[in-house]
């Protein structure tokens, strides 16, 4: 279980604070297959088979991201600090406050149909 921290900004609103680590993003970075002229011949092409263990939706992640952030939620405003700092769970709330105010800002979330 991630750590979660709650904490008040400097206009005293509460804002969530938790880790986040990816455990279904993509590790695979481009295409490192090579050509088909310069294989040399192998007694499987692997290519053409699947060998991943886990089946599953895989989300492509910058590399800055693929090691995980530090989510802040207040509302419908987000902010992430990426990538996550060592024992920021344990910051007194001034130094919280202080990774939270350069954290990088992020877009309200998408609304579902649902919803």
């Amino acid at each position: 279980m991630s750590p979660h921290r709650t904490f008040l900004d400097d206009h005293a609103r509460l804002w969530n604070a938790w880790d986040v680590i990816p455990a279904w993003g993509e590790r695979r970075q481009g295409d490192r297959r090579e050509k088909a002229e310069s294989v040399r011949t192998r007694a499987v092409d692997r290519r053409s088979v699947e060998r991943r263990r886990a089946r599953g939706l895989r989300i492509s992640l910058p590399p800055r991201l693929a090691h995980g952030w530090v989510a802040f939620e207040h509302g419908d405003e987000r902010r992430r600090v990426a990538p996550i700092p060592p024992s920021w769970y344990d910051l007194p709330e001034l130094e919280l406050r202080v990774l939270w105010r350069g954290a990088e800002e992020l877009p309200p979330r998408r609304k579902g149909l649902v919803e």
